[in-house]
């Protein structure tokens, strides 16, 4: 799953369905919709996001996966997809009380640590460059 996830964030529909979600979707439906309710469109760029993330969210919950390894790797875009998805996603839960608990819990851990703490964490090494490349 995870190998699945890190593949699925690397093609073009990945990037397509985030510029949707952060610049699009409040602009072409309204807050109150439901995701059931939105245009199958819509409905599939939020899926494209949201069930990756949910999944992702499930393994760490269960304690499957380490979150550092989440968060190191998506940051705080995960958190900036909920806050877009989140108005759609509790109107759904009027119909399906616990549509994406996973995401949701996966970005309030996400809003609680930062890319940064993650990186020391891991003790990340750095290597600059040996020489700077040559001007053309």
């Amino acid at each position: 799953m995870v190998l699945d996830a890190f593949k699925a964030s690397r093609y073009p529909e990945w990037f397509e369905a985030q510029e949707y979600i952060l610049n699009r979707l409040s602009r072409e439906h309204a807050a109150g919709c439901a995701w059931r309710d939105l245009p199958q469109q819509a409905r599939d760029q939020a899926n494209t996001i949201g069930l990756i993330y949910d999944d992702l969210g499930k393994l760490i919950a269960h304690q499957v996966i380490s979150e550092d390894l989440v968060i190191g790797s998506y940051g705080e875009s995960i958190v900036y997809l909920w806050d877009a998805l989140a108005p759609y996603v509790y109107a759904e839960r009027e119909h399906i009380p616990n549509f994406w608990v996973y995401f949701e819990d996966l970005a309030a851990r996400t809003a609680k640590t930062s890319t940064r703490a993650v990186y020391a964490k891991l003790r990340l090494r750095k290597r600059p460059p040996r020489r700077q490349p040559d001007a053309a």
